[in-house]
């Protein structure tokens, strides 16, 4: 193994920073369906594979450094490939994670250089408070409640599971400015020293693509994020209204324009005759809407709010005639679908309706929005909850990030009985102390301690 400088200058370690695997983005979609309803870290983290968690400070030049300082340590690890064929889980105090085996020896072999090059972040290889005595490689789905609920899940979906395959070449520097934001991948560093370290600073949002992507260069980055002013969210319900958007959810968009969404209708179709919007096979007619560009933790707090829709990746054509504008939107996933044609509760259509006038969204559009029969909210009856195979649809419980100390808007919580739902099965708050060895999974594995060490 080649010598690796040492910086005398070293910053701190940080739990806002971490040097991980991220897999090509075509890889995503299955991950993120799970991850999307189980996994707390959706919102911030990438699919990802840990390597040195915590990392240093991203202060000053230190992750320009620290990258330089990888790429030697990576360079004596060749490019190799990883499958992620088997699902494990790790059981905490509290709680359990569902997790994917890499099963790769490389990978055992990349963190130990790695950990040689920052000795000082030897936590996922060695920590006796946690009972860590060696490094186990896993890419996190969600998290349960317990035992008996995780082995379900992990037996559905093994059932189901389609392995994945990749060719690892190279790792990521992650950051972020707070423990709300989403990560950043700062640096791209290459295995095998085929070539330099690369800062791209690519911002992650999580999201979904309308088509599988292919393995192209093109489309195997980081996501709509890619832009550092912020991401474009198309509004075609309630948030069109900036009373609503402004008001009752806090977000002030950095920049708004009408919009048009080219070969959607818009349905009541979704849970509660909520709104949704429905692609056309023959790609006529659209959904008239407006486009906010809103901060990277907004569209994160906003995905949280609409934590039953599955933000999806859209082109958009602007009023104002710009180029096309590559947005999220929030569609419904089909498992809360009831029949279309149902009529919306009044109190929502008519901040859809007030939207769309004060937008001056097109006068036929806002005109047949405005002939839409409602019900009072109150006299949704069982049919506004039901499947169109007649099977009830429950809601969602949203997924609490952040700890018991701070709520996915910023707000303190209690540190005693605050809300502490996780995932479908609404499990209980932060996990405290160590992990029980796990019969399943490689090793012990920590429990997740407090609000800074939620993430993996």
């Amino acid at each position: 193994m080649c010598s690796v400088p040492a910086f005398a200058d070293r910053s701190k370690k940080d739990y806002k920073t971490a040097v991980a695997i991220v897999p090509p983005r075509h890889l995503w979609h299955d991950i993120q369906l799970i991850r999307s309803r189980n996994d707390k870290s959706f919102l911030r983290w990438p699919p990802h594979i840990n390597l040195l968690y915590p990392f240093i400070e991203d202060v000053d030049s230190a992750f320009n450094d620290s990258a330089a300082a990888l790429r030697l340590a990576a360079a004596t690890i060749s490019a190799f490939k990883v499958r992620l064929a088997d699902l494990q889980f790790y059981e905490h105090d509290r709680s359990c994670t569902l997790w994917l085996d890499p099963q790769s020896e490389e990978l055992i072999q990349l963190q130990a250089a790695l950990v040689a090059a920052f000795p000082e972040c030897i936590d996922l290889s060695n920590d006796p408070s946690r009972s860590i005595t060696s490094f186990s490689p896993h890419l996190s789905l969600g998290q349960w409640r317990s035992v008996g609920d995780v082995k379900k899940a992990q037996q559905a979906l093994q059932q189901t599971w389609k392995p994945l395959e990749w060719t690892v070449g190279s790792i990521c520097l992650l950051s972020r400015a707070n423990f709300m934001e989403p990560f950043v991948v700062r640096y791209t560093v290459p295995l095998g020293g085929d070539g330099p370290a690369r800062e791209i600073n690519a911002p992650y949002v999580a999201s979904f693509a309308l088509q599988p992507l292919l393995n192209d260069p093109q489309v195997a980055g980081f996501g709509i994020g890619t832009q550092q002013q912020g991401a474009w969210y198309f509004a075609y319900g309630a948030n069109m209204c900036t009373g609503k958007l402004n008001g009752s959810r806090g977000i002030t968009p950095l920049e708004s324009v009408p919009g048009f969404l080219q070969g959607w209708r818009l349905s009541f179709n979704h849970r509660g005759a909520m709104g949704n919007v429905m692609q056309n096979k023959d790609n006529q007619g659209g959904v008239h809407g407006v486009l906010y560009r809103i901060t990277l933790l907004d569209m994160a707090r906003l995905s949280h709010m609409e934590h039953e829709y599955r933000p999806t990746e859209v082109e958009v054509k602007t009023y104002d005639g710009r180029e096309n504008v590559r947005a999220l939107a929030f569609i419904s996933p089909p498992d809360l679908l009831i029949p279309e044609g149902m009529s919306p509760s009044d109190r929502y259509l008519k901040l859809l309706q007030d939207g769309a006038h004060e937008w001056e969204l097109d006068s036929n559009y806002s005109a047949w929005l405005d002939s839409l029969p409602s019900v009072p909210s109150r006299d949704r009856g069982a049919d506004y909850y039901t499947s169109p195979a007649g099977t009830p649809i429950k809601g969602l419980p949203r997924i609490w990030t952040g700890g018991d100390t701070v709520d996915a808007w910023g707000q303190r919580q209690s540190s005693r009985g605050g809300r502490r739902g996780r995932g479908r099965s609404g499990g209980g708050g932060r996990d405290r102390g160590r992990a029980t060895k796990d019969k399943q999974g490689p090793g012990r594995r920590a429990g997740e301690g407090a609000a800074r060490s939620q993430e993996r």
